[in-house]
C-alpha cells in the first residue's frame, strides 16, 4: 500500500516502520482498513529538518500554521478552559426512593463534615476523553501522559491521518504509557462515516466499557470540520441516554408483581419468538403523533384490507373516529393506564379487540379485554425471571408502537405500515393528534411527577424529518425511532412511515393518500383467528408452573452472603470509585447464577447507586477525605443493597408458597440485624 515503506519513506522512516509492526500487532482491525484504502487525499508537509509538521489536503492545509507549535498552543488553551461534560447535581443518577434515602444520608454527612464546597468536575476517575480528530496526532503524549481519562475515544473520520502520524508519533511508547496507567486508546471513523454513525460508533465504546464514569468527560476537538463538528454536537443530546436508569428497583418489583398476578389470574396466549407462518396481509401500526389526524381517512379506506394494531392512547383516538382495531398493545405498568382504558370501554367498548400487553401490565387491565396475549420484554427483571424457557421480544422498547412492530414482525408480518409514529413533531406544531386525551380540558391522568407541561418540555433535540427538513424530538422518542431501524433490519421487514414527524432509517418514507392495497377483503377474522391458534394458551397458574421460583429464592442467601463479603473486601482494598465499580463487576460475573433474582430486580438501583456515590466523592478534591467519604458511602449503600435483597427474598417467599405478595413489598423496614454489626472502617480522614 502508499505509505507503508520504500518510496514514500525517504530514506527508510524506521519510526514508521516500528509503528507499522506495532499496529498490525495491536490495531489489526485499523491497519486492514488502512491497507484496503485506495488514493489518498491528503499529504504530508515536513518542516526543515525533514519533521512533519501539517497535512495538505489539496488547496488548503489542516493546521492554519506550524502544527507543532499550534498544537501546544492549542493544549495550553485546553488546560485553561477544557471542555467538559458535567453536572450542578446528581440528578443524572437515576434516584429512586432507595437511592433518595442513600442522597438524604451523603448529604447530611457531608454537611457535617464540613465538606459543602465540592469541585465544580470529578478530580478523579474520569471515564472519557472524546478526541475530535487525529491529524498528526501531536495532541496525544500530553493527553495519555496527563492521564486525562480512563478511555481516550479518538474520532477521526480521515483515517489516513493516522498513516501521517505514523511519521511523527512513537506509537509504542504510546501505548505502552496508556497501558501503564490503565488507559485505554480507542479508534473510531472511517470513510463515509458520518455524524450519526460516529455517534453510535462513541456509544458502543460507552455501553461496552460503563456509563457510571461519563460525568467529568472531556471533549477535546483538534481541528475543524463540518463532520467533526455535527458528531460532537449530536453527541451532546444522544449521551443522555446513558443516564437513563436500565431499571429502579421499586419499578422491578411492581413489575415482578404484575407479572405473578397475570399469570396467577388469567388464561392467556403466549406471544414468544417460535415460528410463525407468514402473514400476507398487511400491518397498520397506529401511534397517536400529531399526523395520525391527516391519515384517520386512509385508514379507515383500507380497513378490511388490514389489520390495525393501535398503539397507548390511539386507542381512544380511534374509536372517538370509528375505527375499531383488532389489536391494542400496552407496556406500561401504571394505574393511570387502566383508568384510560376505562374509560374508552365505558364509551365505546372494547369487545372484538385483543389487548397484546407486555406481561408486567397492572392485572386489571387484562379484565376489560375477552382476549389477552402477553408477551416479554427483554431487558426487565420478570422476563428474565419469569420467563419459563420463553424467549423475551426483541426491540419491544422504549415505546408501545415499539412494542407493536415487534409483536408484528415476530408474529410473521412482512409488511407494517406506521400512522402517526411520528416520533417528534413539528416546530411550533402539536405533539399529539389532536383527540389525543391529553388535549381534554378535565385530563389531569398523569403518572406521578408528568404533566402536559412536562410532555412539551421534553423535545429538546432536533432530527431529519421523515418528507424533508427538521423535527423536535424527544431521548424517549429519538430511541423510539432508532429502536424502529434496528427491528427492520432484524426482522427484514418492510417498514414504510406515512408519519409527518421524524425520519426512521431502513423505513420507506410513502403518504397515506399513494398507498394502494391489493389484497383480499374479508381476511381478518381469518387471520386473526389463524394467529390465536398458532400461540400457547395457558390457564390460570399454569404458567408458573414452569418457573423455577425456589432457584430464585434460594439465590437471595446467595447474594447476601457474597455482597456482604465484596463489601469488606472494597473496605480493606479500594481507593476509590473506579475501583468499586471494578469490583462490583467481578461480582456480578460470580453471582449471575446465584443471585441473579437480586441482581435482576435491583440490579439498576444497585448500579446506579455506584454513580450516585462518584458524583460526590470523584469531587472531593482532598485524597483524605476522599477516602473518608468512600467509607461512608460504603456504609450506606450496603445497608440499602441489603435492604433490597431481603425485599426481594420475602417477594419470592410469596410467589412460592403460591399466596399474594404483600402489598408494602419495597416499602418496608429493614429488619434488625440485617446488616453486619460493629464493622469499623478501615481509612480515617
Amino acid at each position: 500500500m502508499p505509505g507503508a515503506g520504500g518510496d514514500d519513506v525517504p530514506g527508510g522512516d524506521t519510526l514508521y516502520d516500528r509503528n507499522v509492526a506495532v499496529w498490525r500487532a495491536r490495531r489489526p482491525e485499523h491497519w486492514a482498513l488502512l491497507e484496503a484504502q485506495g488514493v489518498r487525499v491528503s499529504s504530508r508537509v515536513d518542516g526543515p529538518d525533514g519533521r512533519p509538521v501539517n497535512i495538505d489536503l489539496g488547496g488548503t492545509r489542516l493546521y492554519p500554521s506550524d502544527g507543532p507549535a499550534w498544537t501546544a498552543e492549542q493544549l495550553r488553551q485546553f488546560d485553561g478552559s477544557p471542555d467538559r461534560l458535567g453536572f450542578s447535581d446528581p440528578s443524572h443518577c437515576n434516584l429512586s426512593p432507595v437511592s433518595k434515602r442513600v442522597l438524604f444520608e451523603l448529604g447530611h454527612a457531608l454537611k457535617d463534615r464540613g465538606l459543602r464546597r465540592l469541585a465544580p468536575y470529578p478530580v478523579v476517575d474520569v471515564g472519557y476523553a472524546f478526541v475530535f480528530g487525529l491529524g498528526l496526532g501531536l495532541h496525544l503524549p500530553d493527553l495519555v501522559a496527563r492521564a486525562i481519562a480512563r478511555h481516550i475515544v479518538i474520532i477521526e473520520p480521515v483515517p489516513e491521518f493516522i498513516l501521517h502520524s505514523m511519521h511523527v508519533l512513537d506509537w509504542a511508547d504510546l501505548f505502552r504509557q496508556a497501558d501503564a496507567q490503565g488507559l485505554e486508546i480507542h479508534f473510531l471513523g472511517g470513510p463515509g462515516h458520518g455524524p450519526e454513525r460516529m455517534v453510535a460508533e462513541i456509544e458502543a465504546v460507552i455501553r461496552a466499557r460503563g456509563a457510571t464514569f461519563i460525568d467529568g468527560s472531556y471533549a477535546y476537538i483538534h481541528y475543524y470540520s463540518w463532520e467533526l463538528g455535527q458528531t460532537r454536537k449530536l453527541l451532546n443530546e444522544k449521551i443522555k441516554t446513558f443516564f437513563i436508569s436500565s431499571g429502579f428497583f421499586e419499578d422491578e418489583i411492581l413489575m415482578m408483581k404484575n407479572a405473578y398476578g397475570n399469570f396467577r389470574r388469567w388464561p392467556f396466549h403466549l406471544v414468544d419468538r417460535r415460528p410463525y407462518l407468514e402473514q400476507a396481509m398487511p400491518m397498520f401500526v397506529v401511534g397517536s403523533g400529531p399526523s395520525l389526524d391527516q391519515d384517520l381517512a386512509v385508514i379507515r379506506k383500507w380497513r378490511d384490507r388490514a389489520l390495525v394494531f393501535s398503539c397507548g392512547t390511539s386507542l381512544g383516538i380511534l374509536l372517538k373516529n370509528g375505527i375499531r382495531p383488532d389489536l391494542h398493545v400496552e407496556n406500561e405498568n401504571t394505574a393511570p393506564l387502566v383508568d384510560n382504558l376505562k374509560a374508552f370501554d365505558a364509551e365505546y367498548g372494547l369487545k372484538g379487540i385483543t389487548l397484546v400487553a407486555s406481561a408486567t401490565v397492572v392485572p386489571e387491565l387484562s379484565a376489560l379485554f375477552d382476549d389477552v396475549w402477553y408477551f416479554f420484554r427483554a431487558p426487565l427483571s420478570s422476563s428474565q425471571i419469569m420467563h419459563g424457557n420463553t424467549e423475551p421480544l426483541p426491540f419491544a422498547d422504549p415505546l408501545v408502537a415499539n412494542a407493536a412492530a415487534a409483536v408484528a414482525g415476530t408474529l410473521g408480518f412482512g409488511t407494517v405500515y406506521l400512522f402517526g409514529v411520528d416520533c417528534g413533531m413539528l416546530k411550533d406544531g402539536d405533539h399529539h393528534a389532536r383527540d389525543a386525551v391529553y388535549y381534554q380540558e378535565d385530563y389531569d391522568n398523569y403518572v406521578e411527577g408528568e404533566s402536559l407541561e412536562f410532555i412539551e418540555r421534553g423535545f429538546d433535540r432536533e432530527v431529519p424529518g421523515n418528507f424533508g427538513g427538521t423535527v423536535m424530538t424527544s431521548w424517549s422518542l429519538d430511541l423510539s425511532r432508532r429502536t424502529l431501524t434496528a427491528l427492520a433490519g432484524f426482522r427484514r421487514l418492510t417498514l414504510i412511515n406515512c408519519g409527518h414527524g421524524a425520519r426512521i432509517d431502513g423505513a420507506r418514507p410513502m403518504a397515506g393518500a399513494a398507498i394502494r392495497l391489493t389484497n383480499p377483503e374479508g381476511q381478518r377474522q381469518a387471520v386473526m383467528e389463524r394467529l390465536q391458534a398458532q400461540l400457547k394458551f395457558f390457564e390460570p397458574g399454569a404458567f408458573l408452573e414452569r418457573v423455577d421460583l425456589q432457584g430464585a429464592l434460594d439465590g437471595c442467601d446467595t447474594f447476601i452472603t457474597g455482597f456482604t463479603d465484596m463489601i469488606a473486601q472494597a473496605r480493606a482494598e479500594d481507593r476509590g470509585f473506579w475501583e468499586l465499580e471494578k469490583r462490583l463487576e467481578a461480582f456480578w460475573e460470580d453471582q449471575v447464577n446465584g443471585g441473579r433474582a437480586v441482581l435482576r430486580i435491583a440490579g439498576g438501583s444497585i448500579t446506579s447507586m455506584v454513580r450516585l456515590g462518584a458524583f460526590f466523592g470523584t469531587r472531593v478534591e482532598d485524597p483524605d477525605e476522599r477516602a473518608w467519604f468512600l467509607d461512608l458511602f460504603l456504609d450506606h449503600y450496603a445497608e440499602a443493597c441489603l435492604w433490597m435483597a431481603d425485599e426481594v427474598r420475602t417477594l419470592l417467599a410469596a410467589m412460592v408458597a403460591g399466596e399474594a405478595v404483600p402489598e408494602d413489598i419495597g416499602k418496608r423496614p429493614a429488619p434488625e440485624g440485617l446488616m453486619p454489626a460493629g464493622e469499623p472502617t478501615t481509612r480515617e480522614a
